[in-house]
């Protein structure tokens, strides 16, 4: 079973394109403990907790409780256990990390590259990027496959490709680029062909370094990639299902976004998941969303994903605008990535993913 725990709503930064309202609300030790519980007595052998604020290492005792105790749990039934956490990486230190391998603790590092300091600033408006540089060592240091987590805005997006290959030089193999979805975030034409140029690039670096000793890996593209070379089209999310949201307070949801909203609460870690519930949601996200049908793409996109559907148009099957057209640009460029690595013959290419070309 996979929770995801909201330890805190709390944050010690206040970056240009968040879209949480932060809190002081916070997880006590007894509704995480019993979150753990409750995953385990499912009887699943692979149990999983991703650890989400705010910023999660603001309740780092919680963070190691958690991990401790969930360690035991799995020792005592024999299963398999992994955590994951995206930070913004201010409060990591060594013996944090020393913490986190020791207990399988996968960690992501939200950071923008050359535009963290025009983005993810703290809460008097200074900037972050120079008091990470030594954090980021340590992190690659423990976690060379470390996952850097970039958002670009509109007014950023022309320096995407560039920040994409500082994060890479700087030493992280593994990037996702994330776009600012804010309803009112100002996405336009000339804003959507910036992006396109940008992916464009990426694409050529990519090319680049993909048969490197350590190659790049820019999940946005290899997603994509995978997903039709390894025939796994992208899936239904399974909302509810697959990786149900605990609140700080052991409400249940069935993903991030409808965090707090009443008519999607399925639950709580006191008395277990509503099934009745749990399924009604999960059936209702299966309903098509009818401005996809005869897509070409509809198959490779995220039209799919109730749960963002509903954060940017407030309807799990109301694809926003934003989101369809980056779609678009993404897809094709993704694909021509895959098409010049197998027309080079790449071995690492050739190696991962099934040698037939994309039609």
């Amino acid at each position: 079973m996979n929770f995801t725990l909201h330890l805190t709503a709390d944050c010690n930064l206040a970056c240009r394109y968040c879209y949480e309202t932060h809190g002081k609300q916070h997880m006590t030790e007894e509704t995480a403990k019993k979150a753990v519980d409750l995953a385990f007595s499912f009887g699943h052998e692979k149990n999983g907790f991703s650890l989400f604020g705010g910023e999660p290492l603001l309740e780092r005792p919680l963070v190691e409780t958690i991990c401790r105790y969930a360690a035991q749990k799995a020792e005592e039934t024999g299963t398999e256990l992994r955590f994951k956490m995206t930070t913004n990486g201010t409060l990591l230190d060594e013996p944090f990390l020393r913490f986190a391998n020791e207990h399988k603790l996968d960690i992501a590092l939200s950071h923008d590259g050359l535009l963290q300091d025009v983005q993810r600033v703290t809460r008097d408006g200074s900037p972050t990027a120079a008091r990470l540089e030594p954090i980021v060592d340590l992190l690659l240091r423990y976690q060379p496959n470390a996952v850097a987590m970039q958002t670009v805005m509109p007014s950023t997006v022309d320096r995407m490709a560039e920040s994409v290959e500082w994060l890479y030089r700087r030493g992280f193999s593994r990037i996702n680029t994330a776009i600012d979805y804010r309803r009112d975030a100002g996405w336009d034409d000339a804003s959507m062909a910036v992006l396109k140029t940008q992916y464009e690039r990426i694409s050529d670096l990519c090319d680049k370094h993909f048969d490197d000793a350590r190659p790049l890996q820019y999940l946005n593209f290899w997603s994509k990639i995978a997903a039709y070379l390894n025939d796994r089209p992208c899936l239904e999310c399974k909302l509810g299902m697959r990786q149900p949201s605990v609140a700080p307070d052991g409400a249940i949801y069935p993903c991030n976004q409808f965090l707090d909203d009443p008519d999607y609460r399925m639950g709580d870690v006191r008395n277990g998941i509503d099934k009745e519930k749990q399924r009604s949601i999960y059936l209702a996200s299966l309903a098509p969303e009818p401005d996809c049908e005869g897509c070409a793409i509809a198959d490779r996109c995220r039209h799919h994903c109730a749960c963002l559907n509903y954060s940017l148009t407030g309807r799990m099957h109301e694809v926003a605008p934003v989101q369809c057209e980056h779609e678009r640009i993404l897809i094709p460029i993704a694909d021509g990535l895959a098409e010049r690595l197998y027309a080079r013959s790449s071995a690492r290419f050739l190696l991962n993913y099934r040698d037939d070309p994309l039609d």
